[in-house]
């Protein structure tokens, strides 16, 4: 091959994964706004109601078992396996081992989901009570009923999981980017239009409905694709050791994935001895905070981690360090300022969004106070991030596994301290102290492999981060204190403290000294003078 040649390639290459990533975003972006739309929705309905407690308690099951058969961990793994099946050879034997490799795999996760939702709904008596051992009794029977049904789910998503990959592998992205929000919109309609005497049971058909709608689309691409599934022996032949590669990739993640869903079943069991709607309102607020994390936090981190493999693999430790301390203390500040903003006008926001219907003034105050206790933890959660993908560049899975079960290990803990004392907020703050112990430790680790990742400075930094907040979310909470006692309506004090906390924000990275927060600040004016140039 040439050098035109390379650089044609390059430059097809390039352009494919710029198609692929627009794709993509249109997905992520219409998934996270019908997620909102979903949560609106549903707060309207049905508040922070105690059979939303047991929708939000069932769901810890499927999640679980979600985790067990694929999750996220699954599709880190086939996507490297599915590639070389697809590369080795010529393009047509490639594709044919693609497929009988995406066959066996949909097969396994199929077979294995299905005995798992079969367990699941058989025991379904005996998990009731041991997830909701605080709701009643009849409560715990309807809470077993909604086991049944969401354990459907599982399956479903998990099938769809390993159809995706292939997708991906072969280059096409748009049912993958579409079946998101497709499997959103099945509990948006169902929350919607079920009639009032099935409760949450209508929001449970509705995850089905929009499991099945996920599966649906990928399975039509994936068949249009070339996919099939095996129908004979000879069809499985030269499966096994890519399947056993799959595995022992995705060991170590679904390790440290399963340790956090089984930490959230257990503060869910904690949070049932608590009064109706503090697990709900819990839920929202999760959601809520996930915000700012996945907005900032993810999509720094993600962007970074070609660029850390890169370095990584070249061996340039100088280049990881600089490259990680730079996107650690970016993250850092818009963590922080998120954080501010949460403090000060997080009531504010919940009322805008949810604030109507079922979704009374009682509901917003537990909602506010959840979602506190766990912006508490954002900082360390954005760092994590960060450091993970660290970690990953470094092809150390192992070190943050451990340490994650072992801070999930703190957070049961210490909810389980709290609880009893200061209810649903100290179940947010065990996540959060857990979350800020579990930096520290994979911050030590990095420092040894990468010395100078984490810098010289960085506990001035924190210090001055925690400044900068202060400031910020004073200003924001003036500003919105000020409009409540002239009877404002709360999206007046919303935006207008949103202003006054972006300029508190601005004057603090002026006073003490903080270029990451004009980063942040530029990246966001970069951003909004894009969306407005005329195409």
């Amino acid at each position: 091959m040439t050098a035109a040649d390379r650089s044609g390639s390059k430059e097809t290459a390039g352009a494919g994964i710029a198609r692929a990533g627009l794709v993509l975003l249109a997905g992520t972006v219409a998934s996270r706004l019908l997620g909102l739309l979903r949560d609106v929705v549903v707060s309207a309905r049905y508040g922070t109601s105690g059979d939303l407690d047991l929708y939000v308690a069932a769901f810890r099951v499927p999640d679980l078992a979600f985790t067990l058969v694929s999750g996220g961990a699954l599709g880190s793994a086939l996507v490297p396996v599915f590639s070389d099946a697809l590369h080795a050879g010529d393009r047509d034997s490639g594709r044919d081992r693609l497929s009988r490799l995406a066959g066996a795999a949909t097969l396994v996760v199929l077979l294995v989901g299905t005995v798992l939702a079969a367990l699941g709904a058989t025991f379904a008596e005996v998990l009731a009570p041991a997830l909701g051992a605080g709701f009643a009794p009849e409560a715990q029977g309807r809470l077993a009923g909604l086991v049944r049904i969401l354990l459907i789910q599982p399956v479903l998503l998990g099938t769809g999981e390993v159809l995706a990959r292939f997708l991906n592998v072969r280059g096409r992205f748009a049912a993958t980017a579409l079946a998101p929000a497709a499997y959103t919109s099945g509990i948006v309609v169902a929350a919607l239009v079920a009639p009032d005497d099935l409760g949450t049971i209508s929001l449970a058909w509705g995850v089905i409905g929009g499991a099945a709608l996920f599966l649906g689309i990928l399975a039509v691409d994936a068949w249009h694709t070339g996919f099939t599934l095996p129908v004979a022996r000879v069809h499985l032949a030269g499966t096994g050791a890519p399947l056993r590669e799959v595995m022992r990739l995705m060991a170590p993640r679904m390790i440290g994935q399963g340790a956090v869903q089984l930490s959230f079943v257990a503060t869910t069991r904690l949070a049932s001895f608590l009064p109706a709607g503090r697990l709900a309102s819990l839920n929202y607020a999760w959601a809520l905070m996930m915000l700012p994390l996945g907005a900032f936090a993810m999509t720094a981190a993600n962007a970074a981690f070609p660029s850390f493999a890169a370095l990584a693999s070249q061996g340039d430790r100088d280049g990881l360090a600089s490259v990680g301390r730079r996107t650690l203390g970016t993250v850092a500040a818009a963590m922080a300022i998120s954080l501010a903003g949460i403090v000060a006008l997080g009531a504010d926001a919940i009322e805008v969004l949810f604030g109507r219907l079922a979704f009374g003034p009682e509901s917003v105050a537990l909602t506010a106070a959840a979602l506190v206790s766990y912006a508490v933890g954002l900082p360390a959660h954005g760092v994590l991030e960060v450091q993970m993908r660290l970690a990953f560049a470094l092809k150390d899975t192992r070190t943050p596994v451990l340490i994650g079960v072992g801070a999930m290990a703190v957070n049961v803990a210490v909810a389980t301290v709290l609880a009893p004392v200061i209810g649903h907020v100290g179940i947010g703050l065990g996540l959060s102290i857990a979350a800020t112990i579990e930096a520290i430790l994979l911050g030590i680790a990095l420092e040894r492999r990468v010395p100078g990742v984490h810098g010289q400075g960085l506990a001035g930094l924190a210090a001055r981060l925690v400044g900068a907040a202060a400031l910020s979310a004073f200003a924001g909470w003036g500003a919105s204190a000020t409009l409540a006692g002239w009877g404002a309506p709360a999206l007046a004090r919303l935006v207008i403290g949103g202003a006054a906390l972006a300029v508190g924000a601005t004057v603090a990275a002026w006073a003490f000294r903080i270029p990451e927060v004009a980063e942040v600040a530029s990246a966001v004016v970069r951003r909004v003078r894009r969306r407005g140039r005329p195409a």
